[in-house]
């Protein structure tokens, strides 16, 4: 079925944010595994490596690959050793606020959690 130019306006897409982020090399995870409820999440590895958790899976990733992240899987990420990795990340608006949100300074525990609540996600038990 082929669908006109009026239609496919009708019928918007979800916006979403691409973001480039330098990662310098850090012991552990970047974020706490972590769950978006409504949102999907990618990760383009542009330099480095970027070690990725995926529901329960844990792989490493090259320059030129890209891991997508389901909407509901709990994930996170990680530098690997001492190298320092590039990255795109390309996330909804929700999450983008969410981390924006999260690097708030003099943020308490208490906030993170509804932090997290607010954008429709939480950091995995």
């Amino acid at each position: 079925m082929v669908r006109s130019r009026a239609a496919a306006l009708t019928n918007p897409v979800a916006d979403f944010v691409i973001r480039e982020w330098a990662l310098r090399p850090y012991p552990g995870d970047q974020a706490p595994p972590h769950v978006h409820f409504s949102s999907d999440e990618a990760f383009y590895v542009l330099e480095g490596e970027l070690e990725v958790l995926v529901g329960a899976e844990r792989t490493i990733h090259p320059a030129g690959t890209l891991v997508v992240v389901p909407k509901g899987t709990t994930h996170t990420f990680a530098t690997v050793g001492e190298t320092a990795a590039r990255i795109l990340v390309v996330m909804t608006e929700e999450v983008a606020a969410l981390i924006e949100a999260l690097h708030a300074p003099g943020l308490t525990a208490e906030d993170r959690e509804a932090v997290w609540a607010r954008h429709h996600s939480a950091v995995a038990e």
